[in-house]
């Protein structure tokens, strides 16, 4: 159920113009409407006690807080508490067990309640009237042990192009822009003015063994001069670092070639809002051998899909119309599929990153076999047709692979590099 809760989306939003919104947004901040005018009605002494008592609210509750957690007993009591209480619900939420049994669950033994400050913090607790305080059994379907997606495996956002970002300043409207196709640019003086909206997006990617569930890969923030390409060049997958095969004479692959991989060459296609932005070869694009393939389809169950006027690496994002939380297709390298659900579309800050976009913001740690030899070592290497192994093809990492060595008799035996989805630096 967790996993089913994980691929869920929605509700999504409005459509929203990102151009629109841009223009009207801009417009906004520039005429001071995004201020409160009943705060500005306010004299300046009436403004300066709603502030202290904001103030002096937020100073009680840190220093509450503070308190409870500098104090052992306090702090054992509430996390025992909470342990129980969570113990409790997922013993009511389980569902019966074959054969009548339960799964045993640890109960937090009793100790800090007959404490006389444990009992008046519990008495302060209980006086809470929030309705949404306490946790009820409906609350198990919601709890999940911590899964690999939850992880981030950088420290900070990582740059990853040459975006350079706008910022709405009222004194200078000429900021550098970003860096956008000459034939994409308007020549119209509000768009030269106009600033950089911030994109964040999450990329899901199917799960091997589970095809109908999804796990997060990624997430970025692009700006919104940048194009749908752009995405897709910083999208870390396992299909486009694939290593180029090496054939013989005869037609049948001898090796693979690390340096060149088939990224660069490949076809891709987004699917956005009923509309299929190819990638603009010559020849048949994947947007048209898409429709093309749909057409085969009984017209009852055909999508209602059309071809855009732009490519991919035409379109950008200022462009679309998007929804939050809608989610959107990508296929490239001929059956690789991406899902990314649009998060946040905000204006630029004078705080974010200046240049460099799109960055990555979250990448879950990649899950790697690990070498059949020593099981502790990741395996970098595949080999095929080595009869001192068990196996063909046998998992094996660097150390031990220079351990071993090739065979004496290399005739027949590979070596292929495994495909791990990095990062370009």
């Amino acid at each position: 159920m967790s996993r089913g809760f994980d691929s869920s989306f929605g509700p999504p939003s409005q459509l929203i113009n990102v151009a629109d919104f841009l223009q009207h947004a801009n417009s906004a901040v520039l005429s001071g409407s995004f201020t409160n005018a009943s705060w500005e009605q306010l004299t300046p002494e009436h403004r300066n006690v709603v502030e202290a008592e904001i103030n002096e609210s937020i100073s009680d509750l840190k220093s509450s807080l503070e308190q409870v957690w500098d104090n052992p007993v306090l702090s054992a009591h509430v996390l025992r508490q909470h342990e129980s209480t969570v113990a409790s619900v997922r013993g009511q939420a389980d569902a019966p067990v074959p054969k009548g049994r339960k799964r045993k669950r640890h109960v937090a033994p009793e100790g800090s309640e007959s404490s006389p400050e444990a009992l008046q913090l519990q008495e302060k607790l209980d006086a809470v009237n929030l309705r949404c305080w306490r946790l009820t059994m409906e609350s198990a379907l919601c709890m999940r042990a911590a899964k690999n997606s939850d992880y981030n495996a950088l420290d900070a956002p990582k740059k990853m192009g040459t975006g350079v970002l706008r910022t709405l300043d009222h004194g200078d409207v000429g900021a550098t822009r970003s860096s956008t196709p000459d034939s994409l640019r308007s020549t119209s003086p509000d768009a030269i003015s106009c600033p950089n909206a911030v994109i964040s997006l999450t990329v899901y990617n199917r799960i091997s063994h589970l095809p109908s569930f999804l796990t997060r890969s990624t997430q970025h923030a692009v700006l919104s001069t940048q194009t749908l390409g752009d995405l897709l060049r910083v999208l870390p997958c396992a299909s486009s670092n694939m290593p180029v095969e090496k054939l013989d004479a005869e037609g049948d692959v001898s090796g693979y070639n690390v340096t060149n991989q088939t990224g660069e060459h490949a076809g891709c296609l987004f699917c956005i809002e009923d509309l299929i932005y190819g990638d603009g070869r010559e020849t048949a694009d994947y947007a048209e051998k898409l429709i093309d393939h749909i057409q085969k389809s009984p017209e009852d169950k055909r999508p209602k899909i059309k071809k855009a006027s732009t490519s991919v690496s035409e379109t950008t994002f200022n462009a679309l119309t998007l929804r939050i939380h809608q989610p959107y297709w990508i296929l490239h390298q001929g059956n690789c599929e991406h899902f990314f659900v649009i998060d946040q579309i905000r204006l630029a800050h004078a705080s974010d990153p200046p240049s460099d976009y799109p960055l990555m913001l979250h990448l879950a740690p990649t899950v790697q076999d690990l070498c059949r030899a020593c099981g502790k070592v990741p395996a970098v290497h595949s080999i095929v047709g080595d009869m001192r192994l068990g196996e063909s093809p046998c998992l094996l990492c660097a150390p031990c692979w220079r351990t071993m060595g090739p065979p004496k008799n290399n005739e027949g035996v590979m070596v292929v590099p495994l495909v791990i989805p990095f990062i370009n630096q």
